[in-house]
């Protein structure tokens, strides 16, 4: 505590101020008490309330909602605006945090000498301050890096829950539950950003341990979540349809020949589907998608096989392809008629071991876009902790009634799918963010991780129209009758994200096919993708929040590594920080 200093908390405030992205990545390592000095920990309280009502995070916005506190610090919040950014935030950020849990500790370590405390009630106070930081808040409910609090409503709420099962990693149960959310919709809703349309098809592939994974069990609760009753539901209905036409059919076969030809012969039901099987032939499938033009989900609890059969038929693969990009399908059929399915729409999600996915692909399967298709779960044993048996309480009908309101609400037959499109203000948004990083990946990413990069921006949209659908349909408004069919920029934002933590993955993933020689091409290691953008710039330079944003594999503890090598340096300009060339 000696060389605590004050600036240093000046300094770390300076830099969340005014640079929302910065606040936005950090903020979770903050709090409060975090802070020494009183008068910052206010500031700090202000610019977390700012966050939380979506505003501006400046000066005028701080002070309003410190008048609004009743705090007169106005002398405080001018040192603070007025100091220096600093281009270390992370180091400054666990200085802060340590000093914090040397005071909380010493804390409790004078409550022990006053007897205020047991020696036992000092060792379990002194081991929750040591963890102070290792979990914020339950943002960050697994050792994977991801904020909840960055979700809308319905999705952190169904994640949340799910993940009290076993703790599963949370990109494996955003995986299963994305899929769901997406199957449920299906074809009776797609989106427009006014240049292209995008259906909410999602296939996901979770890598993983088979039998620490558990998937059989995050999926049956999973499907209790998104689809509820739905699919028993319309297999009743399916059973009693069965029953009459048994009958009918049984009427008719009684009937004469010349009373058959002034009757119809009575036509076999087929069950409706929301949840496919996933076995059967090629042609069992399309079958099963002409008798449910809407689509649905289909689940592999081992995908080994399916990938196998995909590799080793052309025809089932241009199938697959069309399903994934809802394309009008026409196949010819060996025994005469054809069958043309308008939405041929099928979102899937499967399980696989890491060597079991090494040995079913196939080289050509990232750059052809094929496998570049697929969000990765990319999960090692040491992301699992030990299997628990442990009563569940799920409230799974709160979710439950969500699927139910969506399936009336957009039909479960409808003929043609409901339209939606961004806000001009999210249109903008999504634009400017697909440009940026669009000219990042041309620059730096090679032929396999450019096709990859592509596919996945293709599901900002998606994730967009997925969450806005379930997230007013949880609080049971009826867009499409009240015409709510433009997506507000919060959704596009809640969508980046997503496609940010799926990327991290991704890069995992490829990294695992380099490394096994499934690649074309060596992918180039970062520093060598950075220097690559800067000299494309115009003024050979990049800002750091933009590097750390776009740039596949680099994050700011990256980007400190290098500078501090020298690889690169840093420059202050107009309170922006700009990487350089050394």
């Amino acid at each position: 505590m000696q060389n605590y200093s004050i600036q240093i908390e000046q300094s770390v405030l300076a830099t969340l101020i005014d640079n929302y992205d910065k606040f936005e990545k950090y903020h979770t390592q903050l709090k409060p008490e975090t802070f020494f000095y009183e008068a910052n920990q206010s500031i700090y309280s202000a610019m977390q309330i700012l966050y939380k009502d979506d505003k501006p995070i400046d000066a005028d916005f701080i002070r309003q909602e410190l008048d609004k506190q009743g705090t007169s610090i106005d002398d405080f919040l001018i040192a603070v605006i007025t100091s220096t950014p600093t281009a270390v935030i992370e180091k400054y950020i666990k200085q802060l945090q340590e000093a914090h849990k040397e005071r909380e500790a010493l804390s409790v370590t004078t409550q022990l000498r006053e007897g205020k405390i047991s020696v036992e009630q000092l060792q379990t106070k002194l081991s929750k301050i040591q963890n102070l930081y290792d979990r914020v808040e339950n943002n960050e409910l697994s050792n994977k890096t991801i904020n909840l609090d960055k979700l809308s409503p319905f999705l952190k709420d169904v994640i949340t829950d799910l993940h009290s099962i076993n703790e599963h990693p949370i990109n494996m149960i955003l995986s299963t539950v994305l899929t769901s959310m997406g199957g449920l919709i299906g074809a009776r809703a797609k989106v427009t950003n006014g240049m292209f349309e995008v259906y909410p098809v999602i296939w996901s592939i979770i890598v993983a341990p088979s039998s620490l994974a558990t998937k059989s069990t995050l999926t049956r609760y999973t499907k209790k979540c998104i689809f509820g009753e739905l699919q028993d539901n319309l297999f009743v209905e399916y059973r009693g349809k069965l029953e009459k036409y048994q009958e009918e059919k049984k009427a008719y076969n009684n009937l004469s020949k010349e009373d058959k030809r002034n009757e119809i012969e009575p036509e076999k039901p087929e069950p409706q589907l929301l949840i496919f099987q996933n076995d059967g032939t090629p042609e069992a499938k399309l079958k099963s998608l002409e008798d449910n033009p809407n689509g649905g989900v289909v689940y592999y609890d081992e995908m080994k096989a399916e990938l196998e059969k995909t590799n080793n038929d052309k025809s089932y693969k241009a199938l697959k392809t069309s399903t994934f990009d809802g394309d009008r399908f026409h196949k010819r059929l060996v025994n005469g008629g054809s069958i043309i399915l308008e939405h041929p729409i099928l979102c899937e999600n499967g399980l696989i071991t890491e060597q079991w996915l090494l040995d079913v692909i196939h080289k050509d399967d990232i750059v052809s876009g094929f496998m570049a298709r697929f969000l990765f779960s990319y999960n090692k044993k040491e992301d699992f902790k030990p299997l628990q048996i442990k009563p569940l309480s799920i409230k799974v009908e709160k979710y439950a009634k969500v699927g139910e309101f969506i399936i009336e609400m957009l039909e479960l037959e409808c003929k043609e799918p409901n339209l939606f499109n961004l806000t001009l203000e999210a249109r903008n948004y999504y634009t400017n963010w697909f440009n940026d990083l669009s000219d990042t990946i041309f620059y730096t990413e090679t032929d396999e991780e450019i096709t990859s990069s592509y596919r996945l921006t293709t599901y900002v949209l998606k994730f967009a129209l997925i969450s806005y659908i379930f997230d007013m349909a949880y609080q049971e408004n009826n867009i499409i009758k009240s015409g709510s069919i433009a997506i507000p920029l919060k959704y596009i934002k809640e969508a980046i994200y997503l496609f940010e933590i799926f990327r991290d993955e991704n890069d995992k993933v490829l990294a695992l096919f380099q490394k096994n020689n499934k690649l074309h091409k060596t992918l180039d290691d970062i520093s060598m993708k950075l220097q690559n953008k800067i000299r494309a710039t115009k003024d050979k330079r990049i800002s750091k929040t933009n590097a750390t944003n776009s740039i596949r594999g680099l994050n700011a503890k990256k980007l400190d590594e290098f500078i501090e090598k020298n690889l690169f340096r840093i420059e202050q300009i107009d309170r922006v920080n700009y990487i350089f060339e050394c």
